[in-house]
């Protein structure tokens, strides 16, 4: 836009503004003059922007794109405010939003190889295949009458994928194999599951890839009765690793956190306004309240993730073991621009945990803190969100740093060997120690919520 019609299509709002202000006669004049300076300061800077946009585009040393530029003057504009704001243009737009989806074109099963075939580990119960009949331990022997006995795993399942809405015949042998049979499946756009379970070492562990997944905690709840079934009818301990889990959908958070707590507080979110304040609270009916719990976290458990592990620890729930987590404690809403197709991600709260502390740029600090690998000196500078460019400063304390002489850490050859931290999580679990740091939090009782 020229600078010229710019200022004039911003004098006619100043001016308006301040005639409506004056006909309705609802302000003292010297409100009235403070508003209408206010404004005429913002037009000042407005019109300082359009004369640079016009002398940049018009003799910059390269030819420059206006919305190329517009664009990056409103994310630079955003981003000098905190890290997480910033506007997205309608392409990426679209493309985020499907991403977050996680959703892919196929069978909705996951396989490895066995023997030369294609094994099925899971199969996502929304899905087609699963419909068809295909189960867990299933073999499967060729696709599309092509024996893939012999090929690597990517070109064994290239010809499974395809156009959603396209059969595809699949020759499928019973895990005994007793029985060879072809199964036609019509591929669907079919969403990931995002928790994997297995039993370690005689207790349950479910690894939460992310929380960008609204079926989450569905998935999960089926993991821990797969469990459940596996280790005789009764989980005797939990692990919840989250390590590196970047976060995702409150919601998801919320009800996660809610299997694991008979109502009350999981966190609160802030906003500007002592007003602007929401609570969420986890739904009565714990699915199993005897079940000690481990939260397994590191510097790359971020937003969703730590909202979990805090919960669960200030609810005196579970023992959180590993590292400092990221500390990405603010809430951003995503809002639409109509006119341009694009978005603006703007921050709006901080959360905080149910005992009031705020995640932003601290974290939630371990029980224990165990390292995954020896020190290098290069684990003390991993990046947080306390190191990011113009992050929020946490409103309650900046001092919330690690104890490094108080780290376990892994020998060169433990570390080689073995997941040093799923390691402790599990002695933690077989030993009275859990007890010891879990009546070491200064935990909340079920229901209890902080003003």
């Amino acid at each position: 836009m020229a600078p010229l019609r710019f200022k004039g299509l911003l004098s006619t709002l100043v001016l308006t503004s301040a005639m409506l202000a004056a006909a309705q006669g609802s302000f003292a004049q010297e409100k009235v003059e403070e508003e209408t300076a206010s404004q005429e300061d913002v037009l000042a800077k407005m019109e300082l922007f359009a004369e640079v946009f016009t002398r940049v585009r018009d003799h910059y040393v390269e030819e420059v794109d206006d919305k190329t530029l517009i664009e990056a003057a409103l994310n630079g504009a955003l981003s000098s405010l905190d890290p997480h704001s910033g506007y997205t243009p309608p392409a990426d737009f679209v493309e985020q939003r499907e991403a977050a989806k996680r959703e892919y074109g196929g069978l909705g099963i996951e396989v490895s190889m066995e023997g030369g075939l294609v094994r099925v580990n899971y199969a996502i119960e929304e899905g087609p295949a699963y419909a068809a009949g295909i189960r867990p331990g299933d073999l499967i022997t060729a696709v599309a009458g092509k024996s893939i006995r012999g090929m690597i795993l990517d070109d064994a399942v290239a010809d499974m994928r395809g156009l959603a809405g396209d059969p595809v015949t699949v020759t499928v042998v019973s895990p005994d194999g007793s029985l060879s049979r072809d199964v036609e499946i019509v591929r669907q756009q079919v969403r990931g599951r995002a928790v994997r379970h297995r039993v370690e070492r005689g207790l349950g562990y479910v690894f939460i890839e992310t929380f960008n997944n609204d079926k989450l905690t569905l998935d999960l709840t089926r993991a821990l009765e797969y469990l459940k079934e596996e280790l005789g009818g009764e989980i005797p301990g939990l692990i919840i690793d989250m390590r590196g889990n970047r976060g995702g959908l409150l919601t998801e958070s919320v009800s996660v956190s809610g299997l694991f707590l008979d109502g009350g507080e999981v966190l609160s979110a802030r906003g500007r306004d002592n007003e602007d304040k929401e609570r969420y609270h986890a739904e009565p009916g714990e699915l199993y309240p005897d079940m000690p719990i481990v939260v397994l976290v590191n510097s790359g458990s971020a937003s969703a993730a730590e909202i979990v592990a805090g919960a669960l620890q200030d609810r005196g729930r579970a023992v959180v073991v590993g590292r400092r987590t990221f500390g990405k404690g603010s809430v951003q809403s995503v809002i639409p621009i109509m006119r341009s197709g694009g978005a603006l991600r703007m921050t709006t709260q901080r959360y905080y945990t149910p005992s009031g502390n705020s995640i932003q740029g601290r974290g939630i600090m371990p029980d224990l803190l165990v390292a995954s690998q020896p020190d290098s000196g290069e684990i003390r500078k991993r990046f947080r969100e306390d190191s990011l460019p113009n992050s929020l400063i946490n409103p309650d304390t900046t001092d919330y740093k690690e104890d490094y002489d108080a780290i376990l850490y892994p020998s060169e050859e433990i570390a080689e060997e073995q997941d040093f931290q799923l390691s402790k999580a599990v002695d933690i679990l077989k030993s009275s120690r859990y007890q010891t740091l879990l009546h070491a939090q200064n935990s909340l009782p079920s229901g209890t919520s902080t003003q």
